[in-house]
């Protein structure tokens, strides 16, 4: 077997072709020394020259080597890679070599890799860069094979490209407010992640868009314990500017206290809409009247605990009162489940 090692540079962009007179491939020390300075004088600033040059230099080290050159097309991709492969074959029928140490000025020019593979064994790989360019060049491919991978995944670019466009369309209709309507968003989606909520969203999604599709009556609950919910939020906005405190645990003590039974006035209103449906399923009944019967409970818990928060005169009979109520009204219910059962 031969040993003849090829030292190929890579043009896949046609450098070469549309900047000298010069056509791929380039066989020959001589002649890739002439392309070299041809291209060099054409342009100073091209690293292919410097690919080139290298390859020669790799040439001369070795004593049982060939030098060449092969060169694509300006539109990067199929096209020029087709015309590498060509050259790439003519270039090893006419010396007869059956190894490749392959010289490459950038990321790019490393993808014909497999072409090169699929005809000779590779050697090595040079890389050459310009020093001054090296991190800035390596940064931009890294960036640009980025950008690829993301807007060619549909998920990838709902969230780098279209979450961004929404948050600048906040910010370009509601100025300054903006940031905290997209903070806030961010903070919604991130607990959703965190806390794995997107399957218990999503029922509820499929259940709102079921009982519009299907015209049922629930979907009025439905919109009408949101309008509710989002009162109640507003209100609780209102509770925090009211008090005009800094502290953390009084202003959520201060937002309980103003959206608490708003949002159980949502929350009944979307039960009763699931009762509606669930009509006459006894045991689909009462298993939401038991949830509400919590919520309730958690209601009446959670107003006199933010009480006692803002106003801590007022003493814990009454927070003790209503977790006894609270236990009540959950045990009254889960016995007339267990009873209709």
């Amino acid at each position: 077997m031969s040993e003849k090692i090829l030292v190929l540079a890579v043009d896949r962009d046609d450098d070469v072709g549309r900047k000298t007179d010069f056509n791929g491939p380039v066989v020959g020390r001589e002649k890739n020394l002439e392309v070299a300075q041809a291209l060099g004088l054409s342009d100073p600033e091209d690293s292919d020259t410097n690919a080139i040059l290298q390859a020669v230099k790799i040439h001369d080290e070795r004593e049982d080597s060939e030098v060449a050159t092969i060169t694509g097309n300006s539109h990067v991709g199929v096209k020029s890679d087709e015309i590498l492969n060509d050259q790439l074959v003519e270039v090893l029928d006419n010396t007869g070599c059956d190894r490749v140490v392959l010289v490459v000025d950038g990321t790019e020019d490393e993808q014909i890799l497999p072409i090169v593979q699929n005809h000779a064994d590779i050697v090595s790989v040079k890389r050459v860069i310009m020093k001054q360019s090296e991190r800035l060049e390596g940064m931009y491919y890294q960036i640009n094979e980025f950008f690829k991978e993301v807007l060619s995944d549909p998920k990838m670019g709902k969230i780098f490209f279209g979450v961004p466009a929404i948050f600048l369309i906040f910010y370009s209709i509601l100025g300054v407010r903006g940031w905290r309507l997209t903070l806030g968003i961010l903070g919604a989606y991130l607990l959703m992640r965190g806390f794995h909520l997107e399957e218990p969203l999503k029922r509820v999604y499929d259940e709102i868009q079921t009982s519009f599709t299907a015209r049922r009556v629930t979907f009025f609950f439905y919109v009408v314990s949101l309008a509710i919910a989002v009162i109640s939020f507003n209100s609780g906005y209102n509770a925090i500017q009211v008090e005009a405190t800094s502290d953390l645990i009084e202003s959520s003590a201060a937002f309980l206290q103003g959206s608490v039974y708003l949002l159980f006035v949502a929350f009944l209103v979307s039960m009763l809409g699931k009762s509606v449906l669930a009509f006459p399923d006894k045991s689909k009944i009462l298993r939401h009247s038991t949830y509400t019967a919590f919520f309730l409970g958690f209601t009446l818990v959670a107003s006199e605990a933010s009480r006692v928060i803002l106003s801590p005169e007022g003493g814990l009979a009454r927070f003790g009162f209503s977790i006894v109520i609270g236990l009540m009204f959950v045990s009254v219910t889960l016995t007339l489940e267990k009873i209709f059962q």
